[in-house]
């Protein structure tokens, strides 16, 4: 997307800020808004500024965008973060979040889930807005193309919204871009209002003629990752999702406090309309995605798809493919572009455990259990093919050899080696503090990792075939068979078999959460998961690590799981406090009395 990632801080007036920052007049420049919106190629590159902030989950130079060398995974029960300054192991693990947390600006010292004055969102919310009001006076732009971009600045702006509202609940809604003699800035609307506010800048974008439904297959190679009509469908059954489900939909707040009275982090009460809402959404997308073809879930035997194993790979990994419905990507450089994250997974940020892997099915569909001798005897066989592509696991494929993927056994070094043989080149140095390897986005991609810019997928196509299927559960109170049909496609894809019928409500929920966690590993939807239906339990269980010998001579694995205990989690001992289910406001930023209520627990 060469457009999209060319960016001239030259032409980006003024940066925003929030508070008496964004009010701030701009730095005296020679390039004016006349000098900007008087050519096209000046003015597109306003909204292309915007595209650089959309969030992205991985790690790029200066720590910003994630955790100080971390993930979001680590807070749940699938990642365990070993790094002793990371924003998990230094802020979050040992209990030491607040607000003061977020009144670091700094890139390094912000160790936290989300920057909310500096992460770059209000920077492209402005910049998203300055275009919109500036566009019509563009001399050299026809209408059609005045009309599609300024769709996607209602799109770009709703995937902003959409990305806070997970984080934060209710927030301070901006529909222009806010001059510098502004007097005011705008307080902290209700969750009503900002649900209805994301809602309606998407079905504006949907309702635009010339906004496209997608990008078409020869204009992808230089605008792969613009909005589209569908990504803004399918952000809409998020949206909706996210606001139905027990985190804001309930009869009482998840937490006591100011922002909970003036129903900024619920609506009052439980509705179930909200589920039906979801619904309409996700049949209006498959609707239009009956009529309109191209999306669908990348497939064994599509160009270049050899088998499940890397369809489940490339339909979050590869740019350009039919399932990416959002997408972001940063910081495009010649080589070694991943070089931040490829630190991040050796020195133990992405470090997956045994409570993870024994999440995977069997290939037919029984659950894994130790229990099971057979099962137990060679964990790494027969088991859903998404394991083998969020683990390296001994025995597999690595890089067109084989890896060895084993320890010495402390009592018997001898017959036990040491297997780590299939470390080379930048992953010597990998920390395996589980015992277990992360192979998603960094292992066995390297030509692709490191030469180009990695794509984020903010959102693909098997999520609303999943939103889908959980809000017909949840508004018929019980799984239809239009529901069964959806979570199952995304199952076939990887060749699991379909479902089991005649589940309750809750364990069709519970099976869905299940199948969330598996397909979306790393992608930062199991921390949302969790929140949302408050499944503090998840959060405070113990996690462990699993300890893999091989015997020298008879080949026979001994497995030995080990508790996580150099970092523990403060809620492991205390229980999850509800408060962390949405991150604090800078409390500088409370305090400058323009109606930014704090979260509860957080004053």
């Amino acid at each position: 997307m060469a457009g999209v990632l060319t960016v001239m801080g030259t032409v980006s007036c003024e940066d925003m800020a929030l508070g008496e920052n964004f009010l701030q007049k701009p730095p005296s420049t020679d390039v004016t808004i006349d000098t900007i919106f008087g050519k096209a190629e000046y003015a597109r590159r306003v909204l292309w500024r915007s595209y650089q902030y959309i969030p992205y989950g991985m790690e790029t130079p200066g720590f910003w965008t994630q955790m100080c060398m971390s993930t979001i995974e680590g807070l749940t029960d699938l990642n365990y973060d070993n790094i002793g300054y990371s924003a998990l192991s230094n802020t979050y693990y040992p209990g030491l979040y607040n607000a003061s947390v977020e009144d670091n600006t700094t890139v390094n010292a912000n160790r936290t889930k989300m920057q909310f004055s500096a992460s770059g969102i209000w920077t492209g919310i402005r910049h998203a807005w300055l275009f919109y009001e500036n566009v019509d006076r563009v001399p050299d732009m026809d209408q059609q193309e005045k009309s599609r971009l300024k769709a996607e600045v209602k799109m770009m702006v709703a995937v902003f919204y959409a990305h806070m509202l997970r984080h934060y609940g209710a927030l301070p809604l901006i529909d222009h871009a806010i001059a510098g003699n502004d007097a005011t800035f705008p307080a902290r609307a209700t969750l009503q209002e900002t649900v209805e506010f994301i809602v309606k800048l998407l079905d504006d974008a949907i309702a635009n003629k010339d906004f496209p439904w997608n990008i078409p297959e020869d204009e992808l190679e230089n605008w792969d990752g613009r909005m589209t009509k569908a990504g803004a469908m399918a952000l809409k059954t998020r949206v909706l999702l996210f606001a139905a489900s027990p985190l804001f939909n309930a009869d009482a707040p998840f937490a006591n406090g100011e922002a909970s009275e003036k129903k900024m982090t619920w609506f009052g009460n439980y509705d179930k309309n909200r589920w039906k809402l979801a619904a309409d959404a996700c049949k209006a997308f498959f609707d239009a995605l009956n009529s309109n073809g191209y999306y669908k879930l990348v497939q064994a035997g599509d160009k270049g798809i050899a088998d499940v194993r890397e369809a489940y790979t490339s339909a979050y990994f590869d740019r350009g493919n039919t399932e990416t419905l959002i997408a972001s990507r940063r910081n495009y450089v010649s080589t070694n572009n991943n070089s931040q994250f490829d630190k991040a997974l050796r020195w133990g940020a992405y470090c997956p455990t045994k409570e993870f892997f024994d999440m995977f099915e069997m290939a037919d569909g029984r659950p894994f259990d130790w229990k099971d001798p057979e099962m137990a005897k060679n964990p790494f066989k027969n088991r859903d093919p998404r394991l083998y592509e969020n683990f390296v696991l001994d025995g597999d494929r690595y890089n067109g050899r084989t890896a060895a993927m084993t320890e010495e056994k402390p009592d018997d070094k001898a017959n036990y080696p040491k297997g780590a043989d299939w470390m080379q080149g930048r992953m010597h140095q990998l920390s395996l503090a589980t015992g277990l390897a992360c192979r998603k986005w960094g292992l066995d991609r390297n030509t692709a990792a490191y030469t180009r810019p990695v794509q984020w997928p903010t959102m693909r196509l098997a999520e609303v075939y999943l939103n889908y299927a959980e809000a017909l559960n949840e508004l018929n109170d019980g799984p239809t068979a239009e529901a069964y049909q959806y979570v199952n496609a995304v199952r076939a894809r990887v060749n699991m078999p379909a479902l089991k019928t005649g589940m309750s409500k809750e364990a069709f929920r519970e099976a869905l959460l299940h199948e969330r966690a598996v397909e979306f590993a790393y992608e930062e939807v199991r921390f949302f998961d969790l929140i949302r239906w408050k499944k503090y339990d998840v959060f405070e269980t113990p996690l462990h690590g699993l300890h893999v010998y091989k015997h020298k001579t008879t080949k026979e694995y001994v497995f030995a799981p080990f508790a996580l205990t150099k970092y523990s989690r403060s809620w492991w001992k205390s229980g999850w406090e509800p408060r962390m289910c949405l991150s604090a406001f800078p409390s500088k930023e409370v305090n400058k009395g323009y109606g930014l209520v704090q979260n509860p627990g957080w004053e």
